[in-house]
């Protein structure tokens, strides 16, 4: 698998001049064209790379923006492997405890939050106070508001009074809980300790750059993706 990632990056560095055949790139890389091409078609099959038919001749390959934009990931790995690690686990800091969702096709069924319950909450006092509804009302619909999950529920806790603004909605599932810092931290103590065994093998010349650079990759991927399918499930 190194060895495979390791011809990958190096066919990359070689089409990042110009576009090159089969032949031509296993007479760079000094590799068998079985094993070019197979590596090639890795990186078509990853847009990294496309082949270009000839009307004479044999096909032409060309580097793509997303073959270039992997480049680019390796060369700073190496000029700062700590830096790059570091901004990998930042990143993946940040997309994890950014709360999201689809937008719902009906806008009251969004998430009520619990700033939402606090604005609608003091709106209904105005409205006593104010003397448009009783006691045994505000009480009435602050109950309901304080059961409510999605802002359907507004329609009943505002039934004949004007709706309060609410501003834009916090991107969660009706009934999800945001992460909390705990279950955070749960997740990204593989990726931590990942990111430190590569940076401690890079820093040693155990380890191969692309290969690292990959396996980073791939590791934090599936992380993210199964977070976010578990929130999407909620």
């Amino acid at each position: 698998m190194g060895d495979q990632a390791a011809l990958e990056h190096a066919l990359l560095e070689h089409l990042q001049v110009a576009p090159l055949t089969r032949a031509e790139l296993a007479r760079r890389t000094g590799a068998s064209e079985r094993w070019v091409q197979s590596a090639l078609d890795d990186l078509v099959r990853g847009t990294y790379v496309v082949r270009r038919p000839q009307d004479a001749g044999p096909a032409d390959y060309e580097i793509t923006a997303a073959g270039s934009g992997r480049l680019e990931v390796v060369e700073e790995l190496l000029d700062s492997p700590l830096k790059m690690m570091g901004k990998v686990f930042v990143a993946t800091v940040r997309d994890t405890i950014r709360p999201r969702q689809v937008q719902p096709a009906d806008p009251r069924d969004l998430w009520l939050s619990d700033d939402d319950k606090a604005v609608c909450g003091e709106a209904l006092a105005a409205h006593y106070v104010a003397g448009r509804i009783d006691r045994t009302e505000l009480e009435r619909r602050s109950d309901l508001l304080s059961a409510g999950k999605t802002r359907r529920v507004l329609e009943q806790v505002f039934d004949g009074l004007p709706l309060p603004n609410l501003t834009d909605p916090v991107t969660l599932p009706p009934g999800s809980n945001p992460p909390t810092w705990g279950s955070v931290a749960l997740l990204l103590l593989p990726v931590l300790c990942i990111v430190l065994f590569i940076a401690g093998s890079i820093w040693s010349s155990h380890a191969s750059l692309p290969t690292a650079v990959l396996f980073t990759a791939l590791v934090v991927g599936v992380l993210l993706w199964q977070f976010r399918g578990g929130r999407g499930r909620k």
